[in-house]
């Protein structure tokens, strides 16, 4: 797979993403697995992706967006979602690169794209919790100028939840 032939865009329709559930199950199964190996905590994935689709609207309309990354034949290779949270920050979710296509430089251009939608909307940073089984992503978030920060009380995440993750963020 040539990592230039793969398209980073916005969807606004469902339909643009055909196989974006079976994704977002694959990305939440292996999460909750690290998750549980580093805290002890188990985690219902299929909880979580009933969450993700019965808020799916939410990164759809104006206070966010639904980034994918898909090849000309349109197959999904990955995805991360951006909500507008109310005091002015982006809230990164899901971010999710298909075991295939790693190592290409797909995640960056995700995070890339979301971070020029997040300025679009007018967000003053970005903000995302990870687990802290998942230790690439962190390093990842890091390389990217993400820093630890405290808990946002008007995050979409559980406070519940939230207390085993680690919470980054960056200002724009």
């Amino acid at each position: 797979m040539d990592s230039d032939n793969v398209k980073i865009e916005v969807i606004t329709d469902l339909a643009a993403a055909p196989g974006w559930i079976d994704m977002k199950r694959e990305y939440l199964n292996y999460a909750v697995a690290k998750h549980k190996e580093v805290t002890g905590q188990t985690v219902d994935a299929e909880d979580q992706l009933r969450q993700t689709v019965e808020h799916i609207d939410e990164f759809l309309g104006p206070k966010g967006r639904f980034i994918v990354a898909r090849t000309a034949e349109n197959e999904l290779l990955g995805m991360v979602l951006l909500f507008r949270l109310a005091n002015g920050k982006g809230e990164i979710k899901r971010l999710y690169v298909h075991p295939k296509a790693r190592r290409k430089g797909l995640a960056k251009r995700l995070m890339e794209k979301l971070e020029l939608e997040a300025k679009q909307m007018g967000c003053s940073a970005l903000y995302l919790d990870t687990s802290a089984g998942l230790k690439e992503a962190i390093a990842f978030y890091r390389s990217l100028g993400f820093d630890d920060a405290p808990f946002d009380p008007t995050s979409v995440q559980s406070p519940e939840i939230a207390k085993y993750l680690v919470i980054m963020e960056k200002a724009l």
